[in-house]
């Protein structure tokens, strides 16, 4: 019975993929941001935003994402358990709690919670289904395009084989354009901190914006990181 529901499940979630992702956001309350940066570090939100599942079934679809790879503390995995089942669960979500009046900016470290899920805490990846970062950043951007190609991996996302340290990946990144320029350049140079060259310039808002108007497929973001030629 719960190896079919983990079917079903998965199932659900593949078909929901093709159909309108980007027009469902998540409903404002308590663990929103962390359902964001766990959630949609593999999906896009509307696989996730459309759904409305009993508390039950919300548990086994996080238990699914686990066994696929997610990496959760209890801590996170109950703040997400709560929010899905309040917010997107079969009775009416409460009223959104008011905004708050100001927020303090965010850091490099905040924005790649986006990403630990997949990619690890501090960057050591989860093979054979996620590549580490720490130590591939530095090669990429010691390589000549490389810096450009860490920038479109991260707004595109990048469809394909890949290897990383003799270890062959084979899968999609989805990328991660809904965030804004200024928290992609956040989260680049959060990485460049785990190595960089010595000539290693900020990247800047700016540098994003004009990245990001290429509008590149997963696809063609590989063919740019097989023309960098890394070892």
């Amino acid at each position: 019975m719960r190896k079919a529901f983990y079917l079903s499940a998965t199932a659900l979630l593949g078909v929901l993929g093709y159909l309108a992702l980007g027009q469902y956001t998540l409903p404002e309350g308590p663990g929103k941001d962390l359902v964001l940066a766990k959630c949609q570090s593999c999906h896009e939100i509307g696989l996730v935003a459309r759904e409305r599942l009993s508390r039950d079934r919300w548990d086994g679809v996080i238990e699914e994402m686990e066994l696929r790879g997610l990496k959760l503390t209890q801590e996170e995995r109950a703040a997400i358990l709560d929010y899905l089942a309040t917010y997107l669960g079969l009775t009416p979500p409460p009223e959104a709690p008011p905004a708050p009046t100001a927020q303090a900016p965010k850091t490099g470290a905040q924005v790649y919670a986006t990403c630990s899920g997949c990619h690890g805490p501090q960057g050591e990846g989860n093979p054979p289904n996620f590549p580490p970062l720490k130590g591939h950043v530095e090669t990429l951007l010691k390589a000549k395009g490389g810096r450009e190609y860490l920038a479109l991996a991260v707004l595109f996302g990048v469809g394909g084989k890949i290897t990383v340290f003799g270890q062959t990946y084979e899968g999609l990144m989805p990328g991660f354009g809904w965030l804004s320029d200024e928290e992609i350049a956040l989260v680049l140079n959060h990485l460049a901190s785990w190595g960089a060259p010595q000539d290693f310039k900020p990247y800047t808002p700016e540098e994003v914006r004009a990245l990001r108007a290429k509008e590149l497929t997963p696809e063609k973001v590989l063919e740019a990181r097989q023309a960098l030629k890394l070892p």
